[in-house]
């Protein structure tokens, strides 16, 4: 990244004007009379060309492959490519592209990455393609919808525990690659914000974005606890009793993962206090049910149940963290909104309960 230094001139009675770097222009295309496009992000301030904003230039991204390279690092290399905004992902190889890594690679974008197709392949590579348009799609509705999912993967799991809704056990096993679709495409959304590729009413400047990159991973790491707690649940069905004090367990961890995902859009800081409580709560019980079975089962039984506690208590500790970040979001807008006070009257306000 190339840093210029300007001068800023008058001219006029309230224009301020500030010269482009002559490569910048260049490279971009722009003359004399061309718009761009000048997006306010916090302290700072974003100049696009005007095209940018219904239209992107396509990314290519070549991945070489060869003997050495595991399935692992070619689904990793992929995942790399699309969550960081690349339009088309070739994969090459010298030789011919192993039948694993070329199966793997189908069902990785079929189960994990939206709105990806292969569109050329042959013995030596595979042309991946970013069909789904991300430019237009607001963040906030995207991390919304990566909350319901997560929300539907804690809730069946809860089902599975209390055997309620006939819902098997493998069925929400599978809804991880629901969890990991939304997260990946999330991801990218942020990612492309964060270079200006989203056209949208709302400017995202680099501290929302973290905060939203920060939700992302807290929400993914909670719906594999959820997918966690349907695998062990089976184990355990036949000690009726255990299992329904473990899904009451389960069923208050999804209480607090509501109460801080609505927290945090709402803008809600004093949530935090209250989901601190509910924890401390959720962690007795969970000593209860141990110190109940721990004599009981035996240690192939007791491993899913120490697995099930740990997965219902991180569910609601990633959900206390996501509180936090309703804090962090509400002191950042209510600093944001006393410097543009500050900016117009001069006059500088201390922040208090009433202006958060």
């Amino acid at each position: 990244m190339k840093k210029h230094t300007r001068r800023v001139q008058f001219t006029g009675k309230s224009t301020f004007i500030v010269s482009l770097p002559k490569t910048w222009v260049v490279k971009q295309g722009i003359k004399p009379g061309s718009q761009v496009i000048v997006e306010e992000r916090g302290d700072a301030i974003l100049v696009k060309p005007m095209d940018l904003s219904t239209s992107r230039k396509d990314r290519l991204l070549t991945i070489s492959l060869d003997k050495n390279t595991t399935l692992e690092s070619a689904t990793r290399m992929v995942i790399a490519a699309y969550i960081m905004g690349y339009d088309t992902i070739i994969l090459k190889t010298s030789d011919y592209v192993n039948p694993l890594i070329r199966n793997t690679i189908r069902e990785l974008i079929v189960n994990k990455l939206p709105g990806i197709e292969i569109t050329g392949e042959d013995e030596k590579e595979i042309k991946l393609q970013v069909l789904l348009n991300t430019m237009n799609i607001p963040i906030l509705d995207i991390l919304k919808r990566l909350t319901k999912v997560v929300y539907s993967v804690i809730q069946d799991a809860c089902m599975v525990l209390n055997g309620t809704g006939g819902i098997p056990a493998e069925e929400v096993v599978k809804e991880d690659d629901s969890v990991d679709r939304v997260y990946f495409y999330t991801i990218r959304a942020l990612n492309m914000a964060a270079e200006g590729s989203i056209d949208t009413d709302e400017v995202y400047d680099a501290k929302v974005l973290l905060t939203y990159r920060s939700l992302s991973k807290l929400l993914e790491r909670i719906g594999d606890h959820g997918v966690n707690i349907a695998k062990n649940a089976p184990i355990l069905s036949s000690y009726k009793n255990l299992v329904e004090e473990v899904s009451e367990l389960c069923t208050s961890a999804l209480k607090i993962y509501l109460k801080a995902i609505n927290a945090f859009f709402e803008f809600n800081y004093r949530t935090i206090d209250e989901v601190d409580r509910e924890i401390r709560e959720l962690r007795r019980r969970e000593e209860s049910v141990l110190g109940k079975y721990i004599n009981i089962l035996n240690p192939r039984e007791l491993i899913p149940l120490l697995s099930l506690l740990e997965s219902t208590r991180r569910i609601a500790e990633y959900s206390r963290d996501i509180a936090e970040l309703a804090i962090d979001i509400n002191v950042y807008k209510s600093m944001r909104k006393l410097d543009e006070k500050s900016a117009s009257t001069d006059n500088i306000t201390p922040i208090t309960h009433s202006t958060l």
